[in-house]
C-alpha cells in the first residue's frame, strides 16, 4: 500500500499548498498512521500557510511509512 512517489518531488520545487496538503493527506492514509495521528496532522495541514512545512512532513510520513513497510517484510520472512 505503499505511495510510490519519489521524494524529490517534495524537496525540489514547493508544491502549491494545496497540492501539498493533497499528497500528504494521500501519503498518511497509509496502515503506519492511526486514525488519530491522521486527524492531528489533518488540524496541523489546515493551521499552516507554508507548502515548504507541508512537503517536509510529507517527505517525512514517506520515510516513515518506507520503514514500517521494510518492518512488516521483515517480521513475514522471520
Amino acid at each position: 500500500m505503499a505511495v510510490s512517489v519519489p521524494i524529490d518531488h517534495f524537496t525540489t520545487d514547493p508544491l502549491p499548498l494545496e497540492k501539498a496538503r493533497a499528497w500528504l493527506a494521500l501519503v498518511l492514509n497509509h496502515p503506519a498512521f492511526s486514525i488519530e495521528r491522521r486527524q492531528k496532522a489533518g488540524q496541523l495541514m489546515a493551521a499552516t500557510s507554508d507548502a515548504w512545512q507541508v512537503c517536509r512532513w510529507a517527505v517525512l510520513a514517506l520515510v516513515e511509512s518506507e520503514r514500517w513497510e521494510d518492518a512488516m517484510l521483515s517480521r513475514e520472512e522471520a
